[in-house]
């Protein structure tokens, strides 16, 4: 049996404009453009703040040079912090405008009796749930590219230059955001089809967010203690030089055992992944400027975060399946 792709669409700018017009979710949203404003708010002020140290700094190595004493130079702020402000108020809060529009993807329907309605007409089941998560799934697009559009367009009205790199990477980084709001979405779907009850289904997906934004964290932090074990204690100054070697590798032995384990538990949480991707793009984009940016940057973000962007695109897969088998065998009667 294939699918009709007519059909599917239907369906999904259908979801698509009821979660455009639905009150849940445009409270949520506007809630996110209140957090917006108060980001970039926040990004220009640092952003001003470190011009200001860089000036100092700059009058510090005028005078250092002019005594002849060594200096180094100080980076250029970078306005980076700006256009990947609102990454910070996904990682918090996206989580629950994910939640809002999937809780209710299959158990609203089933409520209010238009499910069964809905397959009575000559559409499949599967083009009705491919259909449904498509149009959720460019809803989360929309709502999670705004605040990055914002804050480009903040930049250009404050005077700012954005470059082309700074553009394709915001964009990219836009696409990691997706994908963790696609994870959440896709828990909510499948509580939304093992319960009758929204309510329910937004309860159970609120409690797998809390699991993996705070127990999955400290659980990480513990099994990797018990692994490694107890961290050396530190050596006297004046130990033997063959001493101090030995302790050097039982230390690099601790924390590589205790990396390892904390990072693979972590592995498994849509938080601890998209945090990492967000530090480490601002530790990348921050470092590197100009041209060597534009050699450099793109090759070491692929290298440190492909592990981060296939446990993103697995997690939201894994659930989205389940989901669509569940409703395949969904009980209408």
């Amino acid at each position: 049996m294939r699918i009709d792709l007519s059909r599917v669409a239907i369906i999904a700018r259908k979801e698509f404009a009821d979660h455009l017009t639905d009150r849940t979710f445009l409270l949520v949203l506007a809630l996110f453009g209140i957090l917006t404003v108060l980001a970039l708010h926040n990004g220009f002020d640092s952003y001003a703040s470190s011009l200001q140290w860089y000036a100092l700094q700059l009058e510090q190595m005028k005078t250092a040079l002019s005594s002849s004493i060594p200096l180094n130079s100080p980076y250029i702020p970078s306005t980076m912090y700006i256009l990947l402000a609102p990454g910070e108020n996904f990682l918090l809060f996206g989580p629950v405008l994910a939640i809002a529009v999937g809780f209710d993807l299959i158990s609203g329907e089933r409520t209010t009796r238009s499910l069964r309605m809905l397959l009575v007409r000559p559409v499949f089941r599967d083009e009705v749930i491919t259909g449904k998560a498509m149009g959720g799934a460019a809803v989360l697009a929309l709502a999670s590219a705004v605040p990055f559009i914002l804050a480009l367009g903040a930049m250009l009205a404050a005077g700012f230059t954005v470059t082309p790199y700074a553009a394709v990477m915001v964009a990219l980084f836009w696409g990691a955001t997706v994908l963790y709001l696609l994870a959440y979405f896709a828990v909510a779907v499948v509580f939304s089809g093992f319960t009758e009850d929204g309510g329910r289904a937004l309860a159970w997906a609120m409690a797998v967010f809390i699991l993996f934004s705070t127990v999955v964290p400290a659980a990480a932090g513990y099994a990797a203690g018990l692994a490694a074990g107890p961290l050396p204690e530190p050596l006297p100054e004046d130990v033997l030089p063959e001493e101090m070697q030995n302790y050097l590798e039982e230390q690099s032995r601790y924390y590589g055992t205790y990396n390892g384990v904390r990072n693979a538990v972590l592995a498994f949480s849509p938080n601890s992944n998209y945090e990492t991707m967000y530090e480490t793009v601002m530790e990348v984009l921050v470092d590197y400027h100009g041209e060597d940016a534009v050699t450099h940057a793109p090759g070491e973000l692929l290298d440190r975060l492909w592990q981060n962007i296939v446990a993103l695109v697995v997690f939201p897969a894994i659930f989205l399946a389940v989901a669509y088998v569940r409703f395949m065998r969904i009980d209408l009667r």
